[in-house]
């Protein structure tokens, strides 16, 4: 049977010629799982509500019901751990609850093999890829009930799912049968940790970067060599909304993000440190570090999160990076180093061992510190300077032979005087 007359009309007729008799042969059971529910449980006997099915069309689906309807003294739904009995435990773990599911097979509604049908509320939440699942008729089983079943993840189930959706076949649905039988029998993957069932899936989170300039676009760069595919760069200049970068869509502007933070996760990728730190400020999405393959970060160095490590870096043992630092091309940190937040270390760079770094200061390309020394929060110094001694808090350094031009510390003590 071809996988194309077998998606189009063979699926139907082998949910008929297995439904239909299996629904005879389980009317007992069906009888006695009836009135057991109807005693441990009460009315109503069966569970509905509205699940999308193919092309997301709504339909009821119909189970055993599992849980009380125990209320607190105001009259809410206490939560499923509580209201889900020892009875209804073993019909779930059973699979007892799911027979009624072959009336909806027999109505078409469902399918006995296919992506299980979740919450209405979860449409809007899925990616264009994880929509795939809706491509075919809801199961009562499928490949990801039968590779972990509620024990695993929601992006690795999505995936079974429309790896499923890809692959559907007769002979697919025979094995998955028969594995469900397995499954059943070994009660495995019943519930995710710490949940009665499952965890809400709360939407698939975009990997993101901010901003569409030089140094956006080798944050981008670093996050696919490290194996992060990301999914849109976000900027408020509208000439670069619709152009790409390293393949990736431009979008904007970057307000659009406080909108549904939660679905976001990402790094900024602007140099300035005060526009670095505003942003996150402003925005509660989800911040993630990066370090690209060909850096070198020992296992005792400590990154904050939103710092980005570029190719060719050493980070050294013992190091402290503080959050949404930056660590460019071939620059380096020795041993027990602390960097603090919105740092941008230029690339080149070289700090020795035990060096102390304040808050958004920036190294420029190829400079120096040696060991030992303090530097306070918002230094610049300048490309290829070397630092011999401690810097105040505010003053610029330049030249390769170190002169101070400016402290904005002295600067206003002397008008304080």
């Amino acid at each position: 049977m071809s996988k194309g007359f077998y998606r189009s009309f063979g699926k139907r007729l082998f949910d008929l010629a297995v439904a239909i008799p299996a629904l005879i042969l389980f009317a007992p059971i069906l009888a006695l799982t009836s009135i057991l529910v109807r005693i441990y449980l009460g009315a109503p006997l069966l569970f509905r509500q509205e699940r999308p099915g193919r092309d997301g069309r709504l339909f009821k689906i119909c189970k055993f019901r599992t849980m009380t309807d125990a209320r607190d003294a105001a009259g809410n739904l206490l939560s499923d751990d509580v209201r889900l009995t020892r009875f209804g435990k073993f019909l779930r773990s059973s699979s007892l609850d799911e027979l009624p599911e072959l009336w909806n097979v027999i109505t078409g509604q469902m399918s006995l093999v296919g992506p299980r049908p979740l919450k209405v509320r979860y449409l809007p939440m899925y990616s264009p890829r994880q929509s795939r699942r809706h491509d075919v008729t809801p199961g009562i089983t499928g490949w990801a009930q039968v590779n972990g079943r509620n024990g695993i993840g929601w992006e690795e189930r999505f995936e079974l799912d429309v790896w499923y959706v890809e692959h559907m076949s007769l002979w697919l649905d025979l094995k998955i049968l028969i594995m469900t039988v397995s499954a059943v029998f070994r009660r495995k993957g019943i519930s995710a940790e710490g949940h009665v069932t499952m965890p809400d899936f709360e939407g698939t989170k975009q990997t993101i970067v901010i901003g569409a300039g030089g140094h956006g676009k080798v944050v981008v760069s670093t996050l696919q060599a490290a194996g992060i595919a990301v999914d849109a760069v976000y900027d408020d200049n509208s000439h670069r909304w619709g152009t790409k970068i390293l393949g990736v869509p431009v979008c904007g502007p970057i307000a659009e993000l406080t909108t549904k933070p939660q679905q976001f996760r990402g790094i900024v990728g602007i140099g300035n440190a005060h526009v670095r730190q505003r942003l996150v400020q402003s925005l509660a999405i989800e911040w993630i570090t990066a370090i690209h393959p060909k850096a070198f970060v020992h296992p005792s160095a400590q990154l904050g999160e939103g710092t980005v490590v570029f190719a060719g870096a050493v980070v050294q043992p013992d190091v402290i990076v503080g959050q949404h630092g930056i660590v460019n091309t071939s620059a380096s940190i020795d041993h027990d180093c602390e960097i603090g937040d919105f740092v941008g270390i230029g690339p080149g760079s070289h700090l020795s061992g035990t060096v102390l770094i304040g808050n958004r200061t920036l190294l420029g390309t190829g400079s120096s510190v040696l060991p030992n020394i303090q530097i306070a929060d918002d230094v610049t110094v300048g490309a290829g300077t070397v630092v011999i001694r401690n810097l105040a808090s505010g003053c610029t350094l330049v030249g390769p032979t170190p002169r101070l031009i400016s402290n904005v510390e002295s600067t206003q003590l002397k008008k304080t005087a």
